[in-house]
């Protein structure tokens, strides 16, 4: 069985590199096709229909035209391809349209239709504190001690420029209250960012180790154990259309019981009850994808290297990388592979520090119930999916834009392996400095809102498997 497992795995990645290769040597020959190239139209107007609250030039941003301008016929078509893809990925609409129209010659038009959201939105706020559902389910039988509530307000595109304001007000395993706001386009030229961030917490159970790969908790019923206050500001650059930039400086003050320092001597350095410390942060993302929440097409590439403290109290130096790329095949088909590394410098670091593997979206699948600490390490993701099914539910609402919201369902099969390396606390953990690997099948499903929910079948190295839920939404 374990032979079988790798063989599968192996052919998986073998067949995704395949595919990939001829995939390229298609789209190189159409878009080089003589006739495409050669002819050119020339751009009379760029017209808008649909935006309410969107200013215009936010608009006309993200499209690759510029009226008075020509283009071949091969590049109109990839820039109207394009230039839907950067209003989608806007967040802004639930819906785009970007064609071509009013052809007299050697001219066109070019028309875009937008259905714009709902910017404004205050929900009550129920989720588990777990890191995903199978965790809550297995280990704390649907506990509601394990749940925060509350009460969110998400402000998006506020003046009509991609700015958000975000205010959460949260009860229950951890009481919270933070807001932040961030403006993407504060100059004329459209390029320069800035926001800033607060937020303040204290819970009263707090994660103090890691014991055979798995979480330990230590909960107090009378007083909080933790507590967290960051303040922070935020800088963004963005010249083109998928390269960005993001500078954060901040400053945060952690402080735990010490009950918590006794469990776990480690948990900051040197036994501290308290660390206060700077960060600074600088982000670069090339996202050229057709759709981020979940893409089929393009690919992506994320630096981020991180300063956190100056101290023999807090002194970090993190550098993570993120790459991917995928395919879109006839018949409704894609392939896609995603690679993660992180490494944390010194390797001397305290427990505070060493979160990697099972964590946020870092994580194998099959490996949901396991997470695996330490300071280097790694992992890639291999998909093959299609498109099995797609239609639009009639919602009855008197709402233009929401008359309909859209369902779309992908079938895939895929095969993850990583390892993470930590020199520290060896003995009680069985998957550091070991290679893992897994693989599976699952059913995606895509709605309104950048809604994704994932049913996944998994097997991992372990002879273990299971089925495993998780959701995504848009991020605010």
């Amino acid at each position: 069985m374990n032979y079988l497992r790798k063989l599968v795995f192996t052919t998986l990645l073998i067949v995704s590199g395949l595919v990939n290769f001829a995939q390229e040597i298609k789209e190189e020959i159409f878009h080089h096709a003589p006739i495409l190239s050669k002819e050119k139209v020339f751009i009379r107007n760029i017209l808008l229909t649909g935006n309410k609250l969107t200013k215009k030039y936010i608009v006309f941003r993200e499209l690759q035209f510029i009226e008075g301008e020509s283009y071949s016929l091969a590049d109109v078509l990839n820039r109207l391809q394009t230039s839907q893809q950067n209003l989608m990925n806007t967040s802004l609409f639930i819906d785009v349209k970007v064609n071509f129209t009013n052809w007299q010659n050697d001219s066109i038009d070019i028309q875009t239709d937008v259905k714009e959201r709902w910017y404004y939105i205050v929900l009550p706020y129920f989720k588990p504190i777990d890191r995903n559902w199978n965790i809550w389910i297995k280990d704390y039988a649907l506990s509601m001690d394990r749940v925060n509530y509350g009460v969110k307000f998400l402000g998006k595109n506020i003046t009509g420029r991609n700015d958000r304001l975000n205010i959460w007000a949260l009860n229950g395993y951890t009481k919270k209250l933070a807001f932040n706001y961030y403006n993407p386009f504060a100059d004329n030229k459209l390029r320069h960012g800035f926001g800033f961030d607060f937020s303040y917490a204290q819970n009263k159970e707090v994660n103090f180790d890691t014991k055979e790969n798995v979480q330990k908790f230590y909960k107090s019923e009378t007083k909080y154990l933790k507590k967290q206050l960051y303040a922070g500001l935020i800088y963004s650059y963005r010249r083109g259309s998928v390269e960005r930039h993001f500078f954060r400086v901040g400053l945060h003050k952690e402080s735990i019981d010490d009950t918590i320092s006794l469990l776990n001597p480690n948990y900051f350095s040197a036994g501290k009850l308290q660390v206060v410390y700077p960060e600074l942060r600088y982000t670069y993302q090339n996202y050229n994808l057709n759709y981020i929440p979940y893409p089929t097409k393009g690919e992506l590439v994320e630096l981020e290297l991180t300063k956190r403290g100056f101290s023999k109290d807090m002194n970090l130096l993190q550098l993570y990388l993120k790459a991917g790329k995928y395919f879109k095949l006839p018949k409704n088909i894609y392939v896609g592979s995603v690679a993660e590394m992180h490494l944390r410098l010194p390797f001397d670091q305290p427990f505070f520090n060493q979160s990697m593997l099972g964590y946020n979206d870092s994580y194998l699948r099959g490996m949901e119930y396991y997470v695996v600490d330490g300071v280097a390490g790694g992992f890639i993701r291999n998909t093959i999916g299609k498109q099995v099914l797609k239609f639009d539910f009639k919602t009855g609402l008197p709402f233009k834009n929401y008359e309909t919201i859209p369902f779309r369902f992908y079938v895939k099969a895929y095969a993850d392996a990583g390892i993470v390396y930590n020199k520290a606390n060896i003995a009680n953990n069985f998957l550091n400095n070991k290679l893992m690997y897994t693989g599976g099948i699952g059913l995606d499903i895509l709605s309104i809102y950048d809604i994704v929910i994932r049913f996944e079948y998994s097997f991992n190295n372990l002879r273990q498997h299971g089925l495993f839920i998780h959701k995504t939404d848009v991020k605010n």
